[in-house]
């Protein structure tokens, strides 16, 4: 099978060797754990860097008037790619999507009051919630519960709605009229909703034989007028392409108080663009297609792949292959291992991240992360079963 970028090749002992937290955090283990990729760069990116190191100059960069030339390239890629259109002057450059999800919070909420999210939810979203005292409000995942949502909502009446679109850690992949009627929900509720898209260049195509909407990903504030008046939307190349270590992502506010807020601030009172970070993601952006879709053939591989894999050497444990991102939500509830099925995996030699990181509802769960070659995969679910 061709394998241009050496994605199905990968090397047991150089992975271990890999620097960062992913493999050096749980030394003696396999990693399976942080949602960061086992793949070699694009080399898009890495020539792309290469290039601005050779030049000798890592100064003060010179791009013109805000955003950084990622944060334009963002405004481009979701008119081409999603035909979403949005304001220039309304993009920010971050460090990191967590910080515009904190930004947000912060600015529009004060201590005490409700935020919503669908649970099991991305652990740092609570972490931060409970660290700025906000009460969290606890939505179920899937279209069929969209009804449950509204009466929560209606109930519990939260100001703000963070929103993982696609989500983590099911891999739950929003279609149009589920975000058609969360937009009504929200107008209706008038709640802000602060829409994270990191993983929106993660997700699966339907197979052919089902009929389903052509729509991989829609931005939430996309949707209709008042969803783009009350959307938030934050997103990074540092997902797809794995270069969350360079730390670069952008935030578009539609909202216009929080859009008055922020501009209330000194000029870079929350950072500034990091030169190459933003020489990544515009090298990602403009010239790693061709990498990415190798990385999806093998993402989708390993996905249905794990069906198999659980059957033969975890038999009892459910999942179910997730339509976006490359995160494995597994019940292991009925193998008898308690709320915590991480810890007998760990002893066993693989590190995946604990069900009851993300919330009540993952008691007897972990997450495993499927972003390496399909030989890597068989060997990490092998040995969490003992082999």
């Amino acid at each position: 099978m061709s394998d241009p970028f050496g994605l199905r090749s990968l090397d047991p002992a150089i992975l271990a060797s890999t620097p960062g937290m992913k493999w050096q955090a749980h030394p003696g283990r396999l990693a399976a754990w942080v949602a960061d990729m086992d793949f070699p760069i694009a080399p898009a990116i890495s020539e792309r860097l290469a290039a601005v190191v050779a030049h000798g100059s890592l100064g003060y960069p010179h791009w013109g008037p805000a955003p950084s030339p990622a944060g334009r390239l963002f405004a481009e890629r979701m008119s081409s790619r999603w035909g979403w259109s949005p304001d220039v002057e309304r993009i920010h450059d971050l460090a990191d999507v967590l910080q515009g999800v904190r930004i947000a919070v912060e600015l529009l909420t004060e201590p005490g009051d409700p935020i919503a999210l669908h649970t099991p939810a991305y652990h740092p979203f609570l972490n931060s919630l409970r660290e700025m005292d906000r009460r969290i409000v606890e939505l179920p995942v899937g279209a069929d519960r969209i009804d449950e949502v509204a009466s929560i909502i209606a109930a519990e009446r939260p100001s703000l709605l963070i929103l993982c679109h696609p989500h983590n850690p099911t891999g739950h992949r929003f279609r149009r009229p589920e975000l058609e009627r969360l937009a009504e929900i929200a107008e209706a509720a008038d709640l802000v909703v602060v829409s994270d898209e990191i993983h929106s260049d993660l997700v699966h195509e339907d197979p052919p034989d089902i009929e389903t909407d052509t729509e991989t990903h829609i931005p939430f504030a996309s949707v209709s007028e008042s969803a783009a008046r009350r959307a938030v939307t934050v997103t990074s190349a540092s997902k797809a392409f794995n270069l969350a270590g360079l730390r670069w992502a952008v935030m578009h506010v539609g909202h216009a108080e929080l859009e008055r807020r922020l501009r209330s601030f000194p000029d870079h009172f929350f950072g500034a663009p990091n030169l190459i970070a933003v020489e990544a993601a515009v090298a990602a952006w403009t010239d790693g297609a061709d990498w990415l879709s190798a990385v999806m053939e093998v993402l989708d591989e390993n996905r249905h792949r794990l069906v198999d894999l659980l059957e033969h050497h975890l038999p009892g444990a459910r999942y179910t292959p997730p339509e976006a991102t490359y995160l494995a939500w597994i019940d292991c509830s009925h193998l008898g291992e308690g709320e915590v099925p991480r810890d007998i995996f760990r002893e066993r030699g693989v590190e995946v991240s604990p069900g009851p990181q993300f919330g009540g509802e993952g008691s007897g769960h972990v997450r495993l992360n499927m972003a390496t070659s399909p030989a890597m995969l068989e060997r990490i679910v092998a040995t969490m079963g003992g082999a």
